[in-house]
């Protein structure tokens, strides 16, 4: 590498002839190049040599270009945007020979091009640089297609969740704010009008909002029915207002025109409104956030403005959220199976469990199951868990021996995921071989909100269950009406009812008739009915009169261990004198 700036020339007729011979040799090769050639002066920028293929595709002879500046042909603009001169100092002045890589386009070529720039000393000592480009526009092309593919929504050409992602991961200064809103009933509309309407609803609010005029924004589609407005350089006042009107307007009615007809649908929305300065740890970790912000505006049927107040229990449950699904991919760390006693009255023993799922979070401690199971549902975790509940519980039942006993039954909960679950029968039979457990001891809970009524696969798959022996519990039965009606047909053999049937039965002269009719429901319908949260020797007293045919709740027991339930199996076999006490009351007292 030299590092004068003085020009070396052929001085003697043997230099000259030399000189000439290299000149064309080189030029021999750089003409039979098929990729766009030229060779540049790096002080004067004057091309000293091109090859035929430039030349012919500019439609310049090539006379007309050596000896000339190169920018009159690269861009003609008196110096090239991508000019290799920048890039060839180093930081002391001396020249660098590269190579330089670049992609730009050419517009007197009309293509773009990769550019490679590679220093050289000329045939005469003086620097020059061999310029080449390839022809990518095709290439080029096929990337923007491919982008366009993987970052926008196919059906509203759009931006959508990568690309707000990849352009909130860019604003690294946190300085915008995001508006977020969520169609409630958009799936109704689609059973009752089509697709269609649907298509040419969201059309119309995009162009909507698009003709407020606002400027630095951007609307994409996050979900189908979610979408979001990023806007940059926004403050949180502003963007309130307008997650304010556009609230408002749906609370009114929408014209949808498709073609020459019109049609007026009325759809609500959640709205919510996010300030980028509060910081988060990235797009994932915000819209994450939006997720549950938009869950807060549908239960309060505003706008949710996320701001600090809302930052920290928000944030709790994100870390939770990530906690269960990490503790449930690792093993089950910190599940447990704990049991319930289900009580028979009449036999005055225990008859039957609950299996109930608990779980501490390493992080947290104990977390609530109707916390944790509501987070495993929304991150697609509950059916591991509840196929883990399963196979543990009939594990320890099996290995304490209390199959034996006749009337024993395992009462275990099944998830609307997992029934409708097509592997479920599979899953069940293969936990009742593994651990030799008779199928007419295991009972599957469902609940009624469910629909049982259907003639679906849900009701195929519980009578399928049946016909194994294996009984269907519905729980929760009378917190719903649409099965009242249609009782007898329901695939199930055991009713449970709320606590709240309870609670007051003692005072309160309308359960005590509640109570008795969702008894006489049941027996009318050959089922028997489980009480649950029963709590005090007057509520069973109730009860008794009522001819429940099973009682559960912390009367008996509160929820055992493996090893408490252990301790306990006796009493499946002996009578529990609270009965005795209970019924000599009930005579005494008529």
């Amino acid at each position: 590498m030299t590092e004068t700036n003085e020009r070396i020339s052929p001085g003697s007729p043997s230099d000259k002839t030399a000189f000439s011979d290299a000149t064309e040799a080189l030029r021999a090769f750089v003409d039979a190049a098929a990729i766009y050639t030229y060779v540049v002066d790096f002080e004067t920028d004057e091309i000293l040599m091109v090859n035929d293929f430039y030349a012919n595709n500019l439609g310049v002879a090539k006379s007309r270009m050596e000896g000339h500046k190169c920018w009159e042909f690269v861009s003609g603009e008196g110096r090239c945007d991508f000019c290799h001169r920048d890039l060839d100092l180093d930081g002391n002045g001396h020249f660098d020979p590269g190579p330089f890589t670049a992609e730009a386009y050419d517009p007197t070529l009309g293509i773009w091009g990769k550019w490679t720039w590679q220093g050289t000393t000329w045939t005469d000592g003086r620097w020059a640089h061999i310029v080449t480009v390839v022809d990518i526009s095709e290439e080029k092309m096929l990337r923007e297609e491919l982008s366009h593919l993987a970052y926008y929504d196919r059906r509203m050409n759009i931006p959508n969740r990568a690309r707000i992602e990849k352009d909130i991961a860019e604003r690294a200064s946190g300085n915008y704010c995001l508006i977020a809103f969520d169609y409630i009933s958009l799936r109704y509309i689609n059973d009752a009008y089509g697709r269609m309407l649907v298509d040419a609803l969201l059309d119309s609010v995009i162009e909507w909002i698009r003709s407020f005029g606002l400027h630095g924004f951007e609307i994409y589609r996050v979900d189908s029915d979610e979408f979001c407005m990023l806007f940059d350089n926004a403050d949180i006042m502003s963007a309130s207002g307008l997650a304010d009107r556009l609230h408002e307007r749906f609370q009114e009615p929408w014209e949808v025109r498709m073609g020459s007809e019109a049609t007026s649908v009325s759809c609500r929305v959640a709205v919510c409104v996010v300030d980028g300065r509060l910081g988060f740890s990235g797009p994932e970790d915000l819209l994450a956030i939006v997720e549950r912000t938009l869950a807060i505006s549908k239960e309060t049927q505003s706008v949710a403005v996320y701001d600090r107040s809302m930052d920290s229990a928000i944030k709790r449950d994100l870390a939770i959220e990530v906690s269960l699904k990490n503790c449930v991919h690792e093993g089950m760390v910190g599940f447990d199976v704990y049991f319930q006693p289900i009580v028979d009255p009449y036999a005055e023993k225990w008859v039957g469990l609950e299996a109930l799922c608990r779980w501490d979070s390493p992080e947290f401690g104990r977390i609530p199951p109707l916390v944790f199971i509501h987070i495993a549902e929304q991150i697609g975790v509950i059916n591991k868990i509840g196929y883990w509940v399963l196979d543990t519980a009939i594990s320890i039942c099996s290995e304490l021996g209390l199959d034996r006993h006749e009337q024993f039954f395992l009462d275990v909960n099944l998830s609307p995921s997992q029934l409708s679950d097509e592997t479920l029968i599979n899953k069940v039979l293969l936990s009742l071989q593994k651990h030799k457990f008779p199928a007419r001891c295991l009972s599957l809970e469902v609940t009624e909100s469910q629909d049982l009524d259907n003639a679906g696969y849900t009701h195929t798959t519980i009578e399928r269950l049946k016909s194994l022996e294996i009984k269907v519990a519905l729980d929760d039965f009378g917190t719903g009406y649409s099965n009242f009606n249609n009782l007898r047909n329901l695939p199930v053999r055991i009713l449970k009812t709320e606590k709240q049937f309870i609670d007051n039965i003692v005072t309160d002269d309308y359960q005590k008739f509640l109570s008795k009719v969702l008894v006489e429901l049941a027996h009318e319908a050959d089922m028997k009915l489980i009480a649950e949260g029963v709590e005090t020797p007057e509520q069973m007293r109730e009860l008794l009169i009522n001819k429940t045919d099973y009682f559960q709740g912390y009367l008996f027991a509160k929820p055992l261990t493996e090893s408490q339930l252990a301790d306990n199996a006796i009493r499946f076999a002996e009578k529990d004198p609270i009965f005795a006490r209970v019924k000599e009351e009930i005579s005494l007292h008529g």
